[in-house]
């Protein structure tokens, strides 16, 4: 087990601490990804994937947080989702906010100096950016958006649908779980590992 105390002694991520990452980091990926496939079969359901995705994915980070309370954790975890996104199709900039997400939350836990606070905010900021990641094409991308989602195997209706939901109210609400998601999730993992940030604190 990973402690604070350790972590000090040898600050610079290690060889095995890349190997943790990359497990939890590609487990992480799984988890949303398994809720993009379940919420987007509805295009009206799609953009809740971050938040609702989020609260199982906080016992991931939580215990990421607590092996490896390491600077550039985060960031080396980011990179890894974001280019197994990019790998799958994702588009581009979903990857992009994961990343700026990853820079965020290090910044966050290390001046929270990585408390149970400090790494549930940095998980709500990244869960976020990646969410903005994600949206932010349909912005960028104007009126061939719906093009995009008609020649990723999706219907015009399926794509059209998504656009409506960017333009209602809806998408505010979308927005806030996507900060309130995390904060259970993160508050989530942080009882089931309870002893783990016992450990950290001493």
């Amino acid at each position: 087990m990973v402690t604070a105390a350790s972590a000090q002694g040898s600050a610079k991520l290690q060889g095995k601490d890349f190997i943790f990452i990359a497990i939890f980091g590609l487990l992480l990926f799984i988890v949303f990804f398994a809720f993009a496939m379940i919420l987007g079969m509805n295009a009206n359901t799609f953009w809740f994937t971050h938040a609702i995705g989020a609260i199982p994915g906080g016992i991931v980070w939580m215990y990421l947080a607590a092996r490896v309370p390491k600077p550039g954790a985060a960031i080396v975890m980011s990179v890894i989702v974001a280019v197994v996104g990019l790998l799958l199709g994702m588009l581009w900039t979903g990857p992009a906010g994961i990343v700026v997400g990853g820079v965020l939350a290090e910044i966050i836990m290390t001046a929270g100096k990585r408390s149970k606070a400090a790494v549930i905010a940095a998980f709500a900021v990244w869960t976020l950016c990646f969410w903005l990641g994600q949206e932010s094409m349909v912005f960028l991308a104007g009126g061939s958006y719906v093009d995009m989602v008609v020649q990723s195997g999706m219907s015009r209706e399926y794509g059209e649908t998504l656009v409506g939901f960017m333009r209602s109210p809806l998408i505010i609400v979308a927005g806030v779980l996507c900060v309130v998601g995390p904060i259970v999730g993160g508050l989530l993992g942080s009882k089931i590992f309870n002893k783990h940030f016992a450990r950290i604190a001493a």
